[in-house]
């Protein structure tokens, strides 16, 4: 709740009332003025970003990922940032604070939701959602090619809690079956 004009009010009244009359186009423009502001609110963290090419990333992956094959990928250009800074970021994002609802707000949207976050708000791309299989079965998570000193590695990021897992622990033994399908990452 917040105070405008002397009443107290929601946020969704508030920008309803802001919004009264706008173009959809002027709306978007609106929201993602809103969005821009409330991250900047919430704390965005200085982090190194580095740029390195499909061909990184897709050379990264299968290194440490053989099974992977036939990878296309979406993006011409990769950015990303080195494991601090993916902690660092981790650490303030809302992903995992987010409810879990089976089906309509699962394991496959936390993916999706911190890769959007990622692009959106740190125009890191190279952090994406994938599944693979788990102990518990069928799972989404996200696969990252990060800045490791010199060179490049890959590492899985479980959104719904924060933890990273570098080719150990309950992700990273596992090799992701299918990626998004903007990818088309599949194993053979």
């Amino acid at each position: 709740m917040c105070w405008l004009n002397g009443k107290q009010k929601t946020v969704e009244e508030i920008v309803a009332e802001k919004s009264a009359g706008m173009t959809d186009q002027q709306k978007a423009e609106y929201w993602w003025e809103l969005t821009q502001s409330l991250f900047a609110l919430l704390g965005k963290v200085d982090v190194p970003v580095f740029y390195f090419t499909p061909a990184d990333w897709q050379r990264v992956v299968q290194t440490q990922y053989p099974t992977l094959t036939d990878v296309k990928i979406a993006d011409s250009k990769f950015f990303s940032t080195s494991l601090q800074g993916l902690q660092e970021i981790l650490s303030r994002d809302w992903t995992n604070l987010v409810p879990y609802l089976a089906e309509i707000g699962d394991c496959d949207k936390f993916a999706t939701r911190l890769y959007n976050h990622l692009c959106d708000f740190y125009k890191i791309n190279a952090v994406v959602p994938v599944w693979g299989d788990t102990d518990a079965g069928y799972h989404g998570f996200n696969l990252a090619v990060i800045q490791d000193g010199a060179s490049l590695s890959a590492c899985l990021i479980e959104p719904q809690s924060d933890a990273i897992f570098a080719n150990v622990g309950p992700l990273g033994r596992y090799v992701p079956r299918v990626t998004a399908i903007e990818l088309g990452i599949k194993r053979r």
